[in-house]
């Protein structure tokens, strides 16, 4: 059986609470029939697990990103490290400069922590990194011993190449659809089919033909029929590749 994956979604947050079964119907009648839901608090990851009790197709992915270090102590560290058993995997963690350049140590610091704890547990992780490509591939290279996602990737081809020569998958969001967007175009072009994966990051980088709306799940649709197209592809090949692809990141 054929189906999307959408590798990487916020399901979970405000703006879905309210139509939340609406929005799931709306996926599975898009062919979308598995979410990795991410979480990046405590309050989110135990709503989420709430949601998965009434849909199992729900993956959950938990971890503390970059941003909200401020907010963290150790307590949160030792809870991530102790839910780790119950997850799909750690994410999305990793680094963001964009912002918060002052924060860069800290930020070096909380990223290897949660390395370490996917390590530990032998757990799959999610990457994201804005304005920090040199460090964030220096800490995975280092660090890094389980498989890895980097999540809506948008850096250079060589960039690219050096992530996949670490057996790494590249997640395309709806960015790749942009008219404009040269760089994701030909990564996706470039990227071997059996390291790619695909992903919404909703409700954020809504793809054509729905730019300018309030991204959901069910939209991953349109990436993957978009980079079918890119690649000369029928779609059921890509999806399932990019079946086998997500089940051999989770280990299956």
């Amino acid at each position: 059986m054929s189906y999307w994956i959408d590798t990487h979604c916020h399901m979970n947050e405000d703006v879905y609470r309210d139509s939340f079964d609406e929005y799931m119907k709306n996926s599975r009648d898009n062919g979308v029939l598995r979410n990795n839901v991410i979480c990046m608090h405590k309050e989110e990851y135990l709503y989420t697990r709430e949601l998965k009790e009434r849909y199992p197709q729900l993956d959950i992915t938990f971890g503390y990103f970059p941003e909200d270090l401020q907010h963290l102590n150790a307590e949160d560290l030792a809870y991530l490290d102790q839910q780790a058993d119950q997850l799909t995997a750690i994410g999305e963690i990793g680094l963001d400069y964009y912002y918060t350049k002052e924060t860069r140590d800290q930020q070096k610091e909380l990223f290897i922590a949660q390395i370490e704890i996917a390590n530990r547990h032998n757990k799959p992780i999610v990457i994201h990194s804005r304005s920090a490509a040199q460090d964030t591939y220096d800490i995975l290279k280092q660090h890094a011993r389980t498989k890895v996602i980097m999540h809506c990737f948008s850096e250079s081809l060589e960039m690219m190449r050096q992530y996949l020569k670490l057996g790494y998958y590249i997640s395309f969001a709806g960015v790749v659809t942009f008219k404009n967007a040269l760089s994701p175009k030909e990564n996706a072009r470039e990227c071997p089919l059996d390291r790619m994966m695909i992903e919404t990051d909703c409700p954020y980088l809504t793809p054509v033909p729905f730019r300018g709306r309030m991204n959901q799940t069910a939209y991953v649709r349109y990436t993957g029929e978009y980079i079918a197209q890119l690649r000369g592809l029928e779609v059921e090949e890509l999806q399932k590749q990019l079946i086998a692809n997500y089940d051999n990141w989770r280990g299956e």
